[in-house]
């Protein structure tokens, strides 16, 4: 009897380890899955060019006046690329460029707001574009803010989403962002990334903004492509690091109102980053921008997609079509 039930334990035990072996290794599979379909997504869509300032990576979609589309934190070339595509179609060039410490572009000593714009501009230099339309997300608006400051020659139109721009702290607000081990370690790997989007499905969905009364508006693809835009982490986490280092919780004060180009702000009233109160702070020093609040869709804008387009590309194309006519006169 004693001996039977010995067996029987060391049978469990066996059948135990061998499903957990076999799930670890099911665990495995479709890590190294999900991987290999995340870097195949971005591969062969972009190019080094060579700048002044250094190598930056790029990629570029439609033909027509050029846009630069700045991505913001967590994102790269293949956000830029995506949202640039989305708002303004394929009648302008859309450029989109990874910042500093995102993905292929490497990050330098100097990694400053203002040196991303100068490089930038460098990039505009070796692409050979004298100017272009700029519009940037989250926080990308405190790169391309710079770029409209120190080379205003070379933003004919400055639009800036639910931007990253100062607004006064209010009282007793905290001085630091989350904690640093979330992007030095946890988001610096790419099995701890992927684990924690698959234990906890809604994080991607809130850290991108969405309110928690539109969470049964996101679709499985809008969630797959928040998701696509975090994986690989690994590849993104410098950057991301560096932006929360240097824009959040409280971004840096700049001199917009010395901005002199057309501007336009957008956002929405109930984006948890409170990028609404960005935008009218903002406008109170740019009066002469034109300002755009929906009433919901959080920090992604979720649901107001078709506005989205209609304002941004009514905005832009006016410019271009002033400046067109500029040049015939």
């Amino acid at each position: 009897m004693q001996t039977t039930r010995t067996f029987h334990r060391a049978l469990t035990a066996t059948v135990a380890l061998g499903v957990g072996v076999a799930g670890a290794a099911a665990v495995g599979a479709a890590f190294r899955s999900d991987m290999r379909s995340a870097r195949a997504r971005l591969a062969g869509q972009s190019r080094l060019v060579a700048t002044a300032s250094g190598p930056m990576e790029i990629a570029e979609a439609g033909t027509g006046p050029p846009v630069l589309v700045v991505h913001g934190a967590a994102g790269g070339f293949d956000m830029g690329l995506r949202v640039g595509r989305d708002v303004l179609g394929d009648d302008y060039r859309v450029l989109a460029p990874s910042r500093f410490g995102y993905l292929r572009t490497p990050m330098p000593a100097n990694a400053s707001h203002a040196a991303q714009a100068d490089a930038f501009a460098a990039l505009l230099d070796a692409l050979d574009l004298p100017s272009a339309a700029v519009l940037a997300v989250s926080a990308g608006a405190q790169s391309a803010t710079q770029l409209a400051l120190r080379h205003p020659e070379r933003v004919q139109a400055l639009v800036l989403i639910t931007p990253a721009l100062y607004l006064p702290p209010e009282p007793g607000a905290p001085e630091s962002g989350p904690p640093a081990f979330v992007f030095d370690y946890l988001l610096a790997s790419d099995f701890l990334a992927w684990t924690m989007v698959h234990l906890a499905p809604n994080f991607v969905v809130r850290v991108a903004g969405v309110p928690r009364s539109l969470e049964r508006q996101v679709t499985p693809q809008f969630r797959q492509q928040l998701v696509d835009w975090f994986l690989p982490a690994g590849v993104r986490h410098v950057g991301l690091a560096h932006d929360m280092r240097t824009t959040t919780p409280v971004a840096p004060d700049l001199p917009i109102e010395q901005l002199r180009m057309p501007v336009m702000l957008v956002s929405a009233a109930d984006d948890p980053y409170k990028t609404a109160d960005v935008v009218r702070y903002s406008a109170g020093r740019l009066p002469t921008a034109k300002v755009v609040i929906f009433e919901s869709g959080g920090h992604v804008l979720l649901g107001q997609d078709d506005r989205v387009r209609r304002e941004v590309r009514g905005f832009v194309g006016a410019v271009v079509r002033d400046a067109e006519n500029r040049l015939k006169d």
